[in-house]
């Protein structure tokens, strides 16, 4: 792990009282999406408190050998350039084709316009690209890990 998380993970610990100390586990440091603007923007929205969920193609995790996170799971939010900025903790995770994505669940990604119009069209382009990466061919029954979480501690200024 990048120092800079490690040394983040230890202030957000020395934060909680003996009574508060985290009841998920850290699960991992990442970055919102696949390029620069992309994961500033995302990382920005969610310590703001606009974005409460995102989405990953389940055929990411089982690429990587990965289970996706679970409920009470901790993960930290980097920017692009690995600089830790919060800490997340998972709520609720569903897996559900493309197309089953809701209004609700759009809205609370926060970004574009958060109308489910955009997130068809803005996330079936990225979802394509990520497909292609994969090896696989996207289709409206692709499955989405659905991820709703919550920010527990904000990197301070």
């Amino acid at each position: 792990m990048d120092s800079r998380v490690d040394q983040f993970w230890n202030v957000y610990l020395r934060s909680l009282s003996q009574t508060a100390y985290p009841k998920g586990h850290f699960y991992e440091a990442f970055c919102f999406g696949n390029n620069e603007w992309l994961a500033n923007e995302c990382a920005d929205l969610v310590t703001r408190g606009i974005k409460t969920s995102t989405s990953t193609l389940l055929w990411e995790y089982e690429a990587k050998g990965q289970t996706p996170p679970q409920p009470g799971d901790l993960s930290i939010v980097t920017n692009w350039n690995g600089e830790p900025l919060c800490i997340i903790e998972t709520l609720e995770l569903t897996i559900v084709p493309f197309r089953g994505v809701d209004e609700k669940f759009v809205s609370d990604y926060g970004e574009g316009d958060r109308s489910l119009n955009w997130w068809h069209t803005d996330m079936w382009e990225y979802y394509s690209k990520e497909c292609a990466r994969l090896g696989r061919s996207p289709s409206i029954d692709m499955p989405l890990v659905c991820e709703r979480f919550q920010v527990v501690f904000v990197k301070e200024d």
